[in-house]
This record gives C-alpha cells, structure tokens and sequence, in this order.
C-alpha cells in the first residue's frame, strides 16, 4: 500500500515537474540579457529539473533494467525511448558548455517533446488521441473535398471580381472618374488605374 502510495507521488510530482518546464520553455527568449537574473533563474531551474529528470531515468532503469532484460525492460517502451532521448539531450546540453559546440544547445528544443508524457498518464486522454490519429484518413478526404471547394469558389471569385476593383486616380482637381468606364479611357484621359486596397 505504502509502495502504490510513493509511486502515485512520484508520478504526480514528475507531472508537476513537466508542467513547470512546459511554463518555464514558454518563458526563454533568445533575446534575453544572459546577464540578466531572469536568465539565471531559467538556467538553475532547467539545471534543477533536468536532475530531476535524470533520477528518474536512472531509478527506472535500475528497476526495469536498461534494453536487455525482457519485455518490460526500460528501452522497451516507445514513451521511455523519448524520455531518455530528451533526458540525454538535456543532460548533455547542460554539461557541454563550450563556444565551440554551441550547436548542442538547438538540441535542448528536444525539451518540447517531454509534456506528451502526460498522455500516457491519463487514460481517457490516450484514447482520444488514438480516436484522433483512427479518424485521420476519413479527416484526410474531408481536406481535400473541402479545399476542392474553396477552388472552385476562387475561380468564380476571380472570374466575377476580376478588375472591378480598379478605379481611376486623377492627379488633377476635377474628377474625371465619370468619363472614365475603362482602364483604357482612364489612361487616355491621363489618369492612373489603380487598385483599391
């Protein structure tokens, strides 16, 4: 019971933990002062939660055994591959500081991937997401029947509307709009065919 009871908590404060870092990745900006007490507090939180995260790897695959322990060995699971995948990411882009590996850093975007792991906490979430990816073909054919249509109302858009919205622009103090019927005549008259915004 006491076991069920820690691995509620532990599961729960990890999903804190991704909601934290999920606020915290909106937060970063690039063109922040990396000066600034704002951009240090990013970097010691991400510091802070990535070893978080990193324990969490490390007691899963002390517990389930790394790829080679049956089934339910860590690797195994297609949600822990891209935990451990965005944990060693991050892992790495804190330890490798270098100016000369600076490309590391872009890795750290991995980081986005990490809130689907509340998807395969939350059942009812799951299923709609499989709904979502069963019902994407029928969504498919929708798409295209739907942009078939916005076609076709384009080409009768630009069939019917095609130059009605020029008029004729005279630099001059009397309006010679009037005489004017086509671009022809404005042109004539010396006045500039111009479009309406």
């Amino acid at each position: 019971m006491i076991r069920i009871v820690r691995s509620e908590f532990f599961e729960r404060f990890i999903l804190f933990l991704i909601l934290i870092q999920s606020i915290l990745l909106a937060l970063e900006n690039p063109l922040t002062n990396p000066n600034s007490v704002f951009k240090k507090f990013l970097n010691i939180s991400d510091l802070v939660i990535t070893s978080f995260f990193a324990l969490e790897v490390l007691l899963k695959i002390i517990s389930t055994g790394f790829l080679f322990n049956g089934k339910l060995s860590y690797l195994r699971s297609g949600e822990n591959g891209m935990d451990f995948l965005v944990t060693t990411i991050s892992v790495l882009s804190i330890v490798i500081t270098s100016g000369k590996l600076k490309v590391v850093k872009v890795f750290r975007l991995v980081r986005v991937l990490r809130p689907l792991r509340i998807i395969t906490k939350n059942k009812g979430l799951k299923i709609a997401i499989q709904a979502l990816f069963m019902a994407v073909p029928s969504i498919i054919n929708v798409l295209i029947v739907t942009m078939l249509f916005y076609i076709i109302f384009g080409i009768i858009g630009v069939n019917y509307f095609k130059g009605t919205f020029f008029y004729c622009n005279f630099s001059n103090a009397f309006d010679m709009s009037v005489l004017t019927v086509t671009k022809y005549d404005c042109l004539n008259y010396g006045g500039e065919w111009v479009n309406k915004d």
